[in-house]
């Protein structure tokens, strides 16, 4: 009777330790190449920065407060601007002014000069004409035909033609001169005309981003501002988690690649929600391995290698929309192969 009940016992014995060397299999070996502890709920950490110079006016966000995406978070004080503004729209109006009062002097100094050249052809005539007849008289004269006072009446004409020719000339010079500085005049007030509507358009878009609004939606983290503090362009503000676009980074062993495509199915649970799967998908393959990104990699040309089974980042995408008020950026996850 003793030697039946401790051969019992031991068969018994026997039972449990297979059933806990196939448990203990499964766990190590078959879990061990279909899944990963080493995985990392992802999502895009948004900086916002400022975009232009400003004093902090107000602040409509604070850590942890929930953001949707274009709403308004930090406005900077605009008076600065808004007088920059008044001033470069006031020196477009000036130029334009100017611009007007040179197209009209270019249209009377054009008009100048058509009747300065017109008057110039017509003293041309009347020189060739007393020129004409003051020598016909000086031969004339010489013969005696003519009288001394005929002659000299000839000689005045003709001299006078020739001052009237010359300051013909004057004018036809002064009236292309004033059309000259009349046109120089105009491209220089289109030149202001165009600056001053470029300072007007970057003061207006300066001004647009006096309020800071938020470039996604997210929950608002590590703000750096309050109020009265002076930022500069380019200086970041707060960040914001977009916990709206999350995936998972999953950090597998080499060995288990050839096992792995994209588009292949996983179960997703997160650690800080237990008792809850996510169903998820292969998207992506990491470039290389984890160590490559390391801030020093690891030379392995030395004599006393020894090999590390290397992990490669997966990014895996959530198969539905994800919903859950704890899913954050950074929380560990575990990743089973189906």
């Amino acid at each position: 009777m003793p030697a039946t009940r401790t051969k019992q016992i031991v068969i018994l014995l026997a039972v449990i330790g297979v059933l806990v060397f196939c448990y203990w299999m499964l766990i190590h070996f078959f879990d061990s190449r279909n899944m990963t502890d080493d995985a990392q709920v992802d999502g895009n950490i948004v900086p916002v920065i400022a975009r232009t110079d400003g004093f902090v006016e107000r602040l409509f966000a604070d850590d942890d407060q929930p953001v949707k995406k274009g709403e308004l978070l930090v406005q900077l004080d605009t008076t600065d601007l808004y007088l920059q503004l008044q001033q470069s729209i006031s020196s477009l109006k000036i130029a334009e002014n100017k611009l007007a009062i040179s197209n009209e002097q270019i249209k009377i100094s054009e008009l100048d000069l058509r009747v300065a050249t017109s008057t110039i052809e017509s003293k041309q005539a009347t020189v060739n004409r007393t020129k004409s007849d003051y020598e016909r008289f000086s031969a004339l004269k010489e013969k005696g035909i003519v009288s001394e006072q005929q002659y000299e009446a000839a000689d005045e004409a003709y001299k006078k033609a020739i001052v009237e020719y010359n300051i013909a000339h004057d004018k036809q010079n002064q009236a292309a001169l004033q059309n000259v500085t009349a046109k120089g005049n105009a491209a220089l007030a289109e030149e202001t005309i165009l600056q001053s509507q470029q300072q007007i358009a970057l003061l207006k878009r300066q001004i647009q981003f006096a309020s800071i609004v938020a470039p996604s939606g997210g929950i608002v983290s590590k703000r750096k501002i309050e109020v009265g503090q002076m930022v500069k362009a380019g200086t970041q503000l707060l960040t914001i988690a977009d916990n709206d676009h999350l995936w998972l980074t999953a950090n597998f062993k080499e060995t288990q690649l050839s096992g792995m495509k994209e588009g292949d199915e996983v179960t997703i649970k997160i650690d800080a929600i237990p008792g809850k799967s996510f169903r998820g998908k292969v998207k992506s393959f990491g470039g290389a391995t984890g160590s490559r990104f390391a801030l020093v990699p690891p030379d392995n040309a030395t004599g006393n290698y020894v090999k590390v089974v290397q992990r490669v980042p997966v990014r895996i995408e959530f198969a539905d929309s994800v919903q859950h008020d704890l899913l954050r950026p950074g929380l560990s996850a575990i990743v089973y192969l189906k």
